[in-house]
């Protein structure tokens, strides 16, 4: 949306991209705008001769500068274009746990150890025999064994490292356990985008084919899933040109010229989230008031409806939420 009394900013996109007047950034100051433009002109002779990917904003960084927005079409194509897609909207960002990798380094490290292990024990079992008091005392062992392979101070280094390896592993691995599986939806999306594209070499992009190897590294909305389906549903209500100027950023927007790929802001869709919860909530907690309201003398009727409306209630909590075994009991006792 232009400013009432500055002068309109230069597109920097195709004229057919609208511009979203809902963005949540402060539009520039009107008695600034003079000094923007000869930026963004400045800015726009120093682009064509860097053959910069990144374009100027209409709005502002916190301490005054510029927004520049990457732009993944003037990537080349290749890695370049694919890491600006994969950096254009959190929930593409996918890759690969390499679970059957991890498992045979686990699996290998551990033997290791019983190795050890079983050594450290054959040790002590022939001290036992031989040099008993080697097992009462750290310092007589070590003074009296001195061979630089097999001495039982040697065996308990070589035991410390390889737990510290071990031990790094297992976090490693514990780390990328706590990772979700992305949706669906998003992986068909990121699937989808470099099949069409191809921007690597069949080769090296056959790690695509490993789809129930993929995690996600965004932490996503406590519930993503209804995300993407209240973000169809508004696709398929609205028209394309209502959802980009309601729901799309103009930085969004200036991402892409492709038309198959469609960039939303995650903030406006999560209100319309949040709204349909709370009409949810609402219907389920007052629903029974207002139908037992109408019902009357049937006291069976009655209870059944008040059953019925906890189980929708329990259920819409479990599937809509992140809450706890003992947080669902609590709130649906209340």
């Amino acid at each position: 949306m232009p400013n009432a009394s500055g002068p309109e900013t230069p597109p920097w996109t195709a004229p057919t991209s609208p511009i979203s007047p809902t963005s949540t950034d402060d539009f520039i100051d009107s008695e600034k705008g003079s000094i923007v433009e000869e930026i963004v002109e400045e800015w726009d002779e120093k682009g064509s001769q860097d053959d910069s990917p990144d374009i100027p904003s209409k709005h502002r960084e916190e301490d005054g500068r510029l927004k520049l927005v990457q732009r993944i079409d003037d990537h080349p194509c290749g890695y370049p274009q694919l890491a600006a897609f994969v950096n254009s909207d959190e929930n593409f960002l996918i890759a690969r746990k390499y679970g059957f990798l991890r498992s045979r380094v686990l699996l290998y490290r551990q033997d290791e150890l019983s190795v050890l292990e079983r050594d450290l024990i054959k040790l002590d079992a022939d001290d036992k025999k031989k040099r008993d008091f080697a097992l009462k005392s750290r310092k007589r062992d070590e003074e009296t064994d001195n061979d630089p392979v097999y001495s039982r101070k040697v065996l308990i280094q070589k035991i410390d490292d390889k737990l510290k390896e071990y031990d790094e592993l297992v976090s490693r691995i514990k780390t990328y356990l706590s990772f979700k599986a992305p949706t669906s939806r998003n992986s068909k999306t990121f699937i989808n985008w470099i099949e069409d594209h191809k921007p690597l070499s069949p080769e090296e992009s056959a790690f695509i084919q490993r789809k129930d190897d993929f995690v996600a590294l965004s932490d996503g909305q406590e519930s993503g899933w209804l995300d993407g389906i209240v973000e169809d549903g508004l696709s398929w209500c609205l028209p394309l040109k209502l959802m980009k100027k309601f729901f799309t950023s103009e930085e969004q927007i200036k991402k892409t010229d492709d038309d198959h790929l469609h960039l939303y802001s995650k903030r406006r869709i999560d209100i319309v989230v949040r709204l349909v919860l709370v009409l949810t909530t609402v219907a389920l907690l007052v629903g029974p008031s207002a139908v037992l309201y109408f019902v009357t003398g049937q006291s069976a009727l009655k209870i059944c409806l008040i059953m019925v409306f906890t189980l929708l209630f329990a259920a819409a909590l479990s599937v809509c939420t992140k809450a706890k075994r003992h947080e669902m009991l609590a709130a649906t006792a209340t």
